[in-house]
């Protein structure tokens, strides 16, 4: 079958199921809307999100009532928003049944849960329509990168459990098949399973490749180091992980193609994706209103990172309002030249839990680590853990494997410890690994910190 017809089989397909096209053509049109309109369409998007959510959940009831957000009329006050506390995980589970709308047996609702990377993870209720909310702003973002619907994509992902066991069923081979996507398990990614994704990429010859941003990483130093011919696809999107600078230029050196980025999160969505100017990540702010707070909750001014505060317009079902997503950006400083006039991330950082604190107190970004010792030549892969603030764990994959590597590796550690006090006041542990294993989600940190922020 043609790509041309397949196309035309897979829209006429999910026109059938749902409305993700004519979302898809809403967000065509409303990304080139002013700064001021989109300000104005997502205003009267979030009034209703709160209208909503107090007339239909017991949490925000109560919640809306305790803290003045409704006046006598119970009609939402909006410039009181900034006063509704803040959502997070050990909220869900807590108040899990009263977060849930009353109108959800009216719904075509379904059961999710979020990957789990930090070893917490959360159920939660979505429902069909801000799934095909989700699908319109995906497709939307591959567009930005040259890919239209159903042109050959690959995926360096974690697949689902079926793959693993190799048990694929029929609907999703068939769904794949007519989508032009070719998967790759990012779970396995050993030397043989890294040989025969490349195989199967210059076979294939995709127009983007899709990945986790670590894994695919990884594979591109594997290339690198091994001098392997990989077919260059039109543009990378990554995915799942922060993209640090160092990644990147490798990446697009590997490939030859430029790398763009995608912010998202399994309980929010995608949120914010690179156009072609890369200066940035436009948040999809039709459905999306993010905040950006410093330490005391107060908004960060441009360019000064803070943490990420995520409400979804378009969820009615479980409704997230102002909820701690768990991840660090900051704003961008000027408009993107694009023309398009959605909100622009400067950057995003990574997890709260990559931020490490000192012991006066002060954030250190994680990121700092992957610049010191990403370059090293006898470190193959490598994980900055802290316990406590005077104490780092620095855990390292050598390239060649010895029977005593804390011996073999003397010098190198001696340099890992004198560089990372560089950087902070501490103790430095330094440990060696045959294997450093991704999160339960998939994919890897290379930073982390279990000090309470």
């Amino acid at each position: 079958m043609s790509s041309q017809l397949k196309r035309f089989v897979w829209e006429k397909r999910i026109s059938w199921q749902g409305k993700t096209l004519q979302y898809l053509q809403k967000l065509r049109e409303w990304q080139w809307l002013s700064s001021e309109e989109l300000r104005e369409l997502q205003q009267r998007q979030l009034r209703a999100l709160l209208q909503h959510a107090y007339e239909y959940t017991a949490y925000y009831r109560q919640l809306f009532d305790q803290h003045h957000i409704v006046n006598r009329q119970g009609q939402v006050e909006m410039e009181r928003f900034a006063q509704i506390p803040f959502l997070d995980k050990t909220i869900l589970r807590q108040q899990y049944a009263s977060l849930l709308s009353a109108d959800l047996h009216n719904r075509n609702w379904y059961l999710n849960s979020s990957g789990g990377s930090t070893g917490d993870p959360v159920e939660f209720i979505r429902d069909k329509d801000y799934f095909f909310w989700s699908e319109a702003i995906k497709a939307l973002d591959d567009e930005w990168t040259g890919r239209a619907l159903t042109d050959r994509q690959v995926r360096l992902w974690a697949s689902p459990r079926e793959i693993a066991e190799g048990n694929e069923y029929l609907r999703t081979r068939v769904g794949r098949w007519l989508r032009n996507e070719l998967w790759c398990n990012a779970f396995c990614m050993g030397p043989d399973e890294m040989y025969n994704f490349v195989k199967k990429m210059n076979s294939f010859r995709p127009v983007q490749l899709l990945a986790y941003a670590e894994s695919l990483y990884e594979l591109a130093k594997f290339c690198e180091r091994k001098r392997l011919a990989v077919y260059s696809p039109r543009a990378i999107m990554t995915s799942a992980g922060v993209l640090y600078e160092p990644m990147r230029q490798t990446i697009q050196r590997v490939f030859q193609a430029p790398v763009f980025n995608r912010y998202g999160s399994m309980e929010a969505g995608d949120i914010a994706c690179e156009c072609e100017y890369h200066t940035g990540l436009h948040v999809s702010s039709p459905t999306h209103y993010i905040e950006i707070v410093d330490s005391q909750g107060n908004p960060a001014p441009p360019g000064e990172i803070g943490e990420i505060i995520v409400t979804l317009l378009r969820e009615e079902a479980m409704p997230f309002i102002r909820y701690r997503i768990g991840d660090m950006g900051a704003w961008g400083k000027e408009p993107c030249p694009c023309g398009r006039g959605l909100p622009l991330l400067q950057e995003v950082s990574g997890r709260v839990t990559d931020m490490f604190i000192d012991r006066q107190g002060v954030w250190v970004d994680g990121r700092v680590f992957l610049y010191a010792l990403d370059s090293r030549m006898f470190i193959s892969k490598f994980q900055v853990i802290q316990e406590q603030p005077d104490m780092l764990t620095v855990k390292i994959v050598p390239r060649q494997w010895t029977d005593d590597p804390q011996k073999t590796y003397a010098a190198e550690t001696q340099e890992v410890v004198r560089v990372i006090q560089q950087i902070m006041d501490c103790e430095v542990r330094v440990e060696y690994y045959q294997e450093l294993l991704p999160t339960p989600s998939g994919k890897y940190r290379y930073t982390i910190s279990h000090v309470p922020h």
